[in-house]
């Protein structure tokens, strides 16, 4: 993801530093998109171990993303008050002890605050790694910085479902699905020594940069919670309607996340009336680029993280594949994604954000030819047949997800870009959230009776309308941005 920052840099910094700095942000931004994704093709011999319900699964795959989301805008205040430096630090050896959490659970309400826990400490951190590695480095070398991290960050929720199989199958140390979370610590511990070595390093003003000039100096701790309640009350409907039957104990939370949300955003413009920063700048919504890349990104974020999920059921509970064979399955998604990232830039300077078109259109057949092939194969199919159109999908999402950060924010103002570029991930998981969450409803809805591959198809299709829609929505974003 390309993320474009206005800030100014220590001349002071040095290469070492900076690059020790790069490390600690890489391990970090690496071990949170891959507990995004890594606990897909866990999720089956989890639910069987802790006996898991339907909403129970749905849950555990999006609490995290929701805490990260909720979290990421009150976060990134936090760094400005307290230092980046501490806060960063802090949450890494937080999001240690919330994996340690997740890997020794006992019951599946355990694990479901376990990994809030993880998303609010990935939260605390992801705030920090962008101002951090724009302090460190000159600016002459941050595109190839933020390059690298971008990279890292796509590679790792992509690679998550094919190394949660490997995990899964290898069983190290007899920990089975544990292994999942509790590879985390590790990485944790060397992703600490990093942030102790680069704040030695770099200047400490460089990574501290806490208290700089026009840097707000309270929280809004009103829209903090009127955001996290108001989402919250939003997603549980979602996991739990089909279930418990949308009884009023589920759709009273339904309709109280509208006025919360209301809520939420009079409070902003109250607090921008005041002179003071809000969470969120409304008016970023005002610019027709950011508004349609903001829907944009929530729907595709969205169909991707319920892609993961119900591909990774219905291999594994519908066609008894190994939990390895499953994540082999996304192998040339991941290849395809690449690929398509990598040639996205010569597809933008051609066509600008239509180039979105071309790439959100290949994801639509390519979703369309997966139904098919599942359609025509049924309980035969292997990974030869869906070879192709899974690396037709990845190779469209690489055109279409990988330049659409950066259109978003092309035509925003200096002042703005902080706020925006909080809210592009924000708007990132809570799309993985609310997707997870309506279409894996779909999914159970029609797997009752165990017909695990008619209701990927299902899924399928309506993802496949969904992005018929995005093609219209993506004609709406101007022509070029520069």
């Amino acid at each position: 993801m390309t993320i474009r920052i206005s800030s100014r840099t220590d001349p002071d910094a040095r290469p070492p530093g900076a690059w020790i700095a790069l490390a600690a942000c890489l391990i970090a931004v690496f071990m949170q998109m891959l507990d995004l994704t890594v606990v897909h093709t866990a999720m089956p011999a989890l639910a069987r171990d802790l006996r898991a319900g339907s909403s129970a699964e749905l849950l555990i795959v999006s609490v995290y993303g929701l805490a990260f989301a909720c979290t990421l805008p009150t976060a990134a205040r936090i760094g400005d008050l307290l230092g980046r430096h501490t806060v960063f630090a802090g949450a890494l050896v937080a999001f240690a002890v919330a994996s340690a959490w997740c890997g020794i659970s006992t019951s599946a309400t355990e694990l479901i605050f376990a990994r809030g826990f993880a998303g609010i400490a990935a939260a605390m951190a992801s705030a920090q790694t962008i101002a951090i590695i724009t302090a460190a480095f000159p600016e002459q070398a941050r595109a190839t910085a933020f390059g690298v991290y971008g990279a890292v960050a796509g590679l790792a929720g992509m690679a998550g479902p094919t190394l949660g199989g490997v995990l899964v199958d290898a069983d190290p140390l007899g920990l089975g699905w544990r292994a999942v979370f509790l590879i985390n610590i590790p990485l944790a511990g060397a992703a600490v020594a990093f942030a102790h070595g680069q704040r030695n390093i770099v200047a400490e003003r460089t990574v501290k940069d806490s208290k700089r000039p026009g840097m707000p100096s309270r929280l809004d701790i009103k829209g903090a919670v009127l955001s996290a309640a108001g989402l919250g009350l939003l997603v549980y409907p979602l996991t739990s309607g089909h279930e418990k039957g949308w009884s009023p104990a589920v759709v009273l939370p339904l309709a109280l996340s509208i006025p919360t949300l209301a809520m939420f955003v009079r409070s902003q413009r109250n607090e921008q009336a005041r002179g003071r920063e809000p969470l969120v700048r409304l008016e970023l919504f005002a610019d027709r680029g950011f508004a349609v890349g903001a829907v944009l990104t929530a729907l595709f974020y969205g169909m991707f993280t319920a892609l993961l999920f119900t591909v990774s059921v219905t291999a594994q509970s519908g066609l008894g594949w190994s939990a390895s064979h499953t994540g082999l399955v996304m192998l040339p998604f991941a290849i395809g994604a690449v690929c398509g990232a990598l040639s996205s830039p010569i597809l933008v300077s051609l066509w600008g954000s239509r180039a979105l078109t071309v790439g959100i259109t290949v994801f639509a057949i390519a979703l369309g030819a997966i139904a098919d092939t599942i359609h025509l194969y049924g309980p035969t199919l292997n990974l030869r047949e869906l070879a192709w159109p899974v690396f037709a999908a990845g190779t469209g999402m690489g055109w279409f997800a990988a330049p659409l950060p950066a259109l978003m924010l092309a035509g925003i103002t200096d002042r703005a870009t902080g706020s925006a570029s909080g809210l592009v991930p924000t708007v990132q998981q809570v799309g993985s959230a609310l997707g997870v969450a309506a279409l894996g409803a779909v999914f159970f809805a029609q797997a009752t009776d165990h017909s695990y591959p008619v209701a990927l198809t299902t899924v399928l299709w309506t993802m496949a309308g969904l992005s018929a829609l995005m093609i219209v929505l993506t004609l709406a974003l101007p022509r070029r941005r520069t």
